[in-house]
């Protein structure tokens, strides 16, 4: 199981170790070809290797004749010819192991960022509402995509460069000592200013990669919100209202990235001009040697300068290398630490490591004295002091006005969220000690905003009880009122759902949800103001063929005093607080507050 990026780096330590191992092969052969170069030049002035006064052009001059003559009667196009062939097969070999590295960080990547992913969509989903209410769905987004991407990246920049470039850089100063301490040393302190240039602007970089990806995260919470409520805003004709909000957000994101962006444009000038700048010292010192010297040694010295300045060469894109993967693995590190605070949310509703077992014998739902805050402060209890109880096969009605706490009782009995105080039972087991899933494999939810998942209404049913049979949705579906609008299409069960059920009325979505939660067969049903999109004698319809089934118990919430006139026992919560408990007929008299609703309504009707 992950809980941090770093495990998911665990999982994968092999590739992480070899792929750059592999790239260092890849870079002796780079490092070897400017040796080989100079040792054919040098050939071409000394007959016998041996003479050669560089040690490791020597060496390798020896190891060019060790091939011997290819054109007969010319020693010097043999040389080169047998040098450049060696040079090729350097080359090619180092091609392969190059694709080889490049498929190992290709797939090292892919597996973390898909192991992140789920992972992480796994962590979102076991979140209570509380717990993704602090971060935002737009931060949740954000992290499950662009920040895992970026860790992904950093990944595939990581086994493709980050051995390879360091490497490289130290292997051309250690050959140009070799070869010329001056050259060495004069490489030896380009090397300083070069890592003290990428440190300053790096460091500033860094400081700005957050406030972007804060950015994304404000730029994706106001697309989501405009694309959800498009018709709305097309129905207030706010659409330029809503382009200057977005505007502004894209403005800000687009001024933090331009200051990153103008920051790490100074790396390659900078490197560029460090490395010319080398270019010019060398010749400077080198040149009086050159012109004040025996032919001989004139050779030598000019294939130690075309060594040096393909040496300088490799220095240059590898430090541009270099300075990519110190840009990667900055973006990726702040990504990592947004990625690793989700991991982190400990989740403040979690099943019991021993559960206790459900045992329902009268009594199947109770609330004892159960308070709820969403804040640290208990003066403001979204619920106080609520008790009730539900036997088996009974309905509770639970009613109103509009932010009165009905809906969170339903997250309390779902256990989406835990009370403040106070407990809740369910059968003889206390609900914190109950198994989520087996909790929820029993309840049957219809939330007050109705949501059908893209697919078929098919899959939707299978998605509830994937062992339901043709016949279970047909049931459901009557049950529901649903079946004369679904089988009135040619696709019937199989008819095309897009995402949310747009393409479906509200009560359609509001009768397929109904169904979706009739076929996982539920001991108790939950109806969250879940017929407000139906009229009155669909309602009605519902309620009296959900009576029929006496085996399951049934919490109606509802604003409509008709849905739940006809519960075993009535609830009504004003500000928080049971004001009023019984019958209908009971309710009429003993509580004012339902006698009000009940007469607005009734002379409305």
């Amino acid at each position: 199981m992950i809980n941090r990026v770093e495990d998911s780096y665990k999982h994968n330590i092999i590739s992480l170790v070899f792929g750059p191992m592999i790239k260092l092969i890849e870079a002796v052969f780079d490092l070897l070809i400017p040796l080989f170069m100079k040792a054919i030049i040098d050939l071409n002035r000394y007959e016998d290797p041996s003479a050669i006064p560089n040690s490791i052009s020597s060496a390798l001059a020896k190891f060019i004749r060790l091939f011997g003559i290819w054109v007969p009667d010319n020693q010097n196009l043999s040389d080169a010819l047998i040098g450049g062939a060696i040079i090729l097969v350097m080359s090619i070999l180092g091609f392969c192991i190059t694709m080889v590295a490049q498929y190992v960080a290709a797939r090292t990547a892919v597996n973390v960022g898909s192991e992140l992913r789920t992972s992480l969509f796994e962590k979102i989903l076991s979140l209570s509402k509380k717990d993704r209410e602090k971060y935002g769905n737009a931060r949740l987004q954000t992290t499950l995509n662009n920040d895992v991407y970026q860790v992904e990246r950093g990944v595939l920049i990581f086994v493709r460069l980050i051995a390879r470039a360091p490497f490289v850089v130290l292997g051309s100063i250690i050959f140009c000592f070799i070869l010329d301490w001056r050259i060495g040393l004069a490489f030896a302190c380009i090397v300083p200013l070069l890592l003290i240039s990428l440190s300053f602007i790096l460091r500033r970089s860094s400081k700005n990669y957050k406030n972007i990806q804060k950015d994304l995260d404000d730029i994706s919470n106001k697309a989501s919100d405009t694309i959800d409520g498009a018709r709305v805003v097309r129905a207030f004709n706010a659409q330029q209202y809503e382009n200057d909000k977005f505007d502004t957000s894209n403005e800000v994101y687009q001024k933090e990235s331009l200051k990153v962006q103008k920051n790490n444009a100074l790396i390659n000038p900078i490197i560029f001009e460090i490395t010319s700048l080398v270019t010019v010292i060398i010749f400077f010192f080198m040149l009086p040697s050159l012109f004040n010297s025996d032919d001989s040694y004139k050779v030598v010295l000019t294939s130690t300068l075309i060594a040096a300045m393909a040496y300088l060469a490799q220095i240059f894109f590898a430090t541009v290398q270099l300075s990519t993967v110190l840009l990667d693995l900055t973006k990726a590190r702040v990504s990592r630490g947004r990625i690793n605070e989700i991991y982190a949310i400990e989740n403040s509703v979690i099943s019991p490591t021993n559960p206790t077992q459900i045992v329902i014998k009268e009594d199947l739902l109770k609330f004892d004295n159960v308070c709820f805050t969403y804040d640290k402060n208990e003066q403001n209890n979204v619920l106080k002091d609520i008790s009730f109880l539900i036997k088996k096969g009974e309905t509770l009605g639970i009613i109103g006005g509009t932010g009165s706490g009905k809906s969170t009782i339903i997250s309390l009995i779902e256990r989406f969220m835990d009370p403040t105080k106070g407990d809740i039972y369910y059968g003889n087991a206390n609900l914190k000690d109950v198994d989520l899933k087996e909790l929820r494999s029993r309840v049957g939810l219809v939330n007050q905003k109705s949501s059908l998942f893209n697919g078929t209404i098919r899959h939707n049913f299978l998605m509830a009880n994937p062992n339901a049979t043709e016949e279970d949705m047909m049931a459901v579906l009557k049950e529901a009122e649903a079946y004369d609008f679904v089988y009135a299409q040619k696709e019937n069960l199989d008819r095309e759902i897009k995402e949310g059920g747009t393409n479906v009325s509200g009560g359609q979505r509001q009768r397929l949800c109904i169904a979706r939660a009739l076929i996982k067969k539920p001991e108790l049903l939950i109806l969250d103001d879940s017929t407000s999109a139906l009229d009155l004698l669909t309602d009605k319809k519902i309620r009296n063929r959900l009576k029929q089934n006496k085996e399951m118990s049934k919490v109606i919430v509802s604003q409509r005093i008709s849905s739940i006139m006809d519960s075993d026992y009535i609830i009504v919560i004003d500000k928080g607080c049971i004001v009023g408990k019984g019958r209908h007929d009971d309710l009429l008299k003993t509580c004012p507050i339902y006698e009000e609703i009940y007469r607005t309504q009734t002379n409305k009707e």
